[in-house]
């Protein structure tokens, strides 16, 4: 197996893991599950705004499987992601911030690799 193929797979896994993410975030920002309404009470956001950014992060989840809607799917998915880090920045939550910065970084790594079915992935 070449260095080529390894990344591909390397990569399919990590857009797995993030779509797993991003689905069971969605899910629970729609749905209104109690850790959600938990997780955004310091915000102080709307459960219409939750249920948008749900909305948002659930279509970016499902885009990035498709070669062609993968970079706006994942656009999406990280819209959502800054949307939180800028909350978390605004109340000065430092370690909300430091925990869900990881997720910025696997997101442009999971970019800069590509769709691992596009022709030019990595």
């Amino acid at each position: 197996m070449d260095m080529t193929t390894v990344l591909r797979i390397a990569n399919a896994a990590l857009i797995l893991f993030m779509a797993w993410m991003s689905l069971r975030a969605g899910w629970g920002m729609m749905t209104g599950s109690e850790a959600m309404v938990k997780f955004f009470e310091p915000f102080g956001t709307a459960p219409v705004l939750r249920q948008l950014l749900g909305a948002i992060g659930l279509m970016g989840c499902l885009m990035m499987f498709h070669p062609k809607t993968f970079v706006w799917g994942s656009w999406l998915n990280l819209g959502v992601i800054m949307f939180l880090l800028v909350q978390f920045a605004h109340l000065h939550d430092w370690k909300g911030l430091l925990a869900e910065s990881w997720v910025v970084l696997l997101a442009f790594v999971i970019l800069w690799l590509g769709h691992p079915l596009a022709d030019r992935a990595v």
